[in-house]
């Protein structure tokens, strides 16, 4: 990137204010935030909501912060050089004409890292101690341990495998061990040694970590290699007492297969905050299923976001404003 003086030229920022998943009092206190360090430093800000406003305030932004962009708006962007998205996963923006483009895509990468360790946790701990079906008794005013006490086990001593040792997966990691929980996982760069995992494998190492595995749980970006990742021949390999976590994207698992497993009895459970499709459908058979636990899409979520994303924001119109490195760049070659 060469280097800019923003003096010699003010930029004009799109924020585009739709297609989020968090709640709209959390996105406005980002956007607030964002729109004011632009105007302090002398750039212009335009907030936009619908479509129409968008599509006309593209075609002259040097900037957008956002969830989303489509192929008819990145035509007419004419001076478009960054996007901010206000996700850590971006699989669902992505299209050839953003990849062939000259445009600086960031991300919001790392700043879920602890909500969603601790979701994962709190599944976990559901799953074992079968609080989820405390609660379907609670709701039906039963006071009923039989379904409970000869079923709810441990976590200690039990083996975690993190498919997916980034970010959030090696804080997940953390809070395990703590835990007493052996620890084994992938990562697709090459890591000889992490804190708090006793194996890692590379993604060809798969299976292995399958094979080990009490707690299997999901949580890395969603790329041609990921896609459909866990189907009938992964589940064949997995312990018939495990369970699946799954807080990274829907597509990664066959959902017939694993219905089938489920109802077969060849899984003791799943636990999923993501879907193939989104939301839910309410004819989908995993919510009739009493060994599954489902969250919507919410592993992420947390009061913290506004003021993490924009740090990351802050960091990043930091070196735009003065071409230096910019941090969380998505990485074309890799897919996230």
């Amino acid at each position: 990137m060469e280097p800019r003086d923003p003096a010699k030229r003010r930029l004009k920022a799109l924020i585009w204010a739709a297609h989020h998943l968090e709640a709209r009092e959390i996105i406005d206190r980002f956007v607030a935030k964002v729109v004011d360090e632009l105007e302090a430093r002398g750039h212009e800000a335009v907030v936009c909501r619908d479509l129409d406003g968008a599509m006309s305030t593209i075609a002259d932004a040097d900037i957008m912060v956002g969830y989303r962009i489509l192929p008819e708006m990145l035509a007419c962007a004419t001076r478009l050089r960054w996007i901010q998205f206000g996700s850590a996963g971006i699989d669902h923006t992505v299209f050839p004409g953003l990849l062939e483009s000259g445009v600086i895509i960031t991300n919001v990468s790392g700043i879920h890292r602890s909500a969603v360790s601790e979701h994962v946790l709190g599944l976990m701990l559901a799953l074992s101690r079968r609080i989820d079906t405390a609660i379907r008794l609670q709701m039906e005013r039963k006071y009923d341990r039989s379904p409970i006490s000869p079923f709810a086990d441990e976590l200690a001593g039990r083996t975690v495998g993190i498919v997916g040792l980034g970010k959030i997966g090696l804080e997940l990691a953390r809070i395990c061990k703590c835990l007493g929980m052996t620890v084994v996982g992938t990562k697709r760069t090459s890591a000889r040694d992490l804190p708090y995992v006793d194996e890692v494998m590379s993604p060809s190492g798969l299976d292995r970590v399958l094979e080990l595995s009490d707690f299997l749980v999901l949580v890395l970006p969603l790329t041609d290699m990921t896609r459909a990742m866990i189907g009938e021949r992964e589940i064949g390999l997995m312990k018939s007492s495990a369970y699946i976590i799954n807080v990274a994207r829907g597509q990664m698992i066959d959902e017939q297969a694993l219905t089938k497993a489920l109802r077969e009895g060849r899984l003791a459970g799943v636990a999923l905050d993501v879907f193939a499709e989104e939301p839910l459908p309410p004819e989908s058979p995993l919510y009739d299923l009493p060994n599954v636990i489902i969250t919507p899409h919410v592993a992420g979520s947390h009061k913290r976001y506004a003021e993490r994303a924009f740090e990351v924001f802050k960091a990043n119109l930091d070196a735009f404003e003065a071409g230096r490195q910019m941090v969380n760049v998505y990485d074309r070659g890799r897919g996230y």
